[in-house]
């Protein structure tokens, strides 16, 4: 199977620059504009199923995307039937469980759509909506020098737990915490599509949260691109033992 990885459309808060991880903003029209294209553009794409993070401009992102590829295939659009996740408590470790993720994709609907939490951006703490400055700020500070953008993702790890050491409100997540629940949002779901027949996976997330992903499965392409571009594909393979990249951050795919 293969797994679809899209970044959300450009935001308010991306416009203005400002710190966006658990909080949000609306799509702007630029961003509506491309997740549609986005959505031309994936038109020939068969899928088993959809998610995205739980975050609204990831939400908004699929709708739009789902929207304009069904009217480039030439069908009326009602979005696929959603499905609340089985939750636990404690944040983004909510989830929906493997046997009911499993039993979804079995269903007889429409391929199931499900806005998952592990799918969220990182947190920033107090970061969250402050001007990006202050995060560069507080890198500096924790690095004992400012780093370059690239130097930063080959050293991913260390800029999570950077952000979470100095962070006051308890909220900013550690690179293992992060690790943590995308390896468990990945492992299921592709395992649940794999069992279900295999095919395509959408997933709607974040650029950090891409940015993890080709980190852990590939840390030498780690700056390929060293920015993932709003509305972007990143594909990612899973044969039901190992999970494989493919290209990352791309725009061709918008039409």
């Amino acid at each position: 199977m293969t797994f679809y990885v899209v970044r959300h459309g450009q935001t308010l808060f991306n416009v203005m620059g400002k710190v966006q991880g658990w909080c949000d903003t609306p799509l702007t029209d630029e961003g509506v504009r491309a997740a549609e294209a986005l959505g031309r553009g994936l038109a020939d794409v068969d899928f088993a199923a959809a998610f995205s993070s739980d975050s609204g401009r990831a939400v908004q992102t699929l709708d739009a995307l789902l929207g304009a590829r069904a009217a480039q295939r030439g069908e009326a659009y009602a979005p696929p039937e959603t499905f609340p996740p089985t939750c636990v408590p404690n944040g983004p470790s909510s989830a929906i469980e493997y046997g009911a993720l499993h039993t979804l994709l079995c269903a007889e609907t429409p391929f199931p759509l499900a806005h998952d939490p592990r799918l969220r951006e990182w947190c920033y703490g107090d970061l969250e909506g402050e001007p990006g400055d202050q995060l560069r700020a507080a890198l500096a500070r924790g690095f004992g020098a400012e780093l370059g953008f690239e130097e930063h993702n080959r050293r991913l790890p260390e800029v999570a737990d950077v952000l979470a050491r100095a962070d006051t409100s308890g909220r900013a997540e550690r690179f293992d915490a992060i690790e943590r629940r995308l390896s468990g949002f990945f492992a299921e779901a592709g395992e649940a599509v794999r069992l279900a027949g295999g095919g395509n996976a959408l997933v709607v997330t974040h650029s950090f949260v891409v940015r993890t992903l080709v980190y852990l499965l590939d840390p030498a392409r780690v700056n390929d691109p060293a920015k993932i571009p709003n509305a972007s594909v990143t594909r990612i393979g899973y044969d039901g033992h190992a999970f494989s990249l493919a290209e990352i951050g791309s725009t061709d795919w918008q039409r």
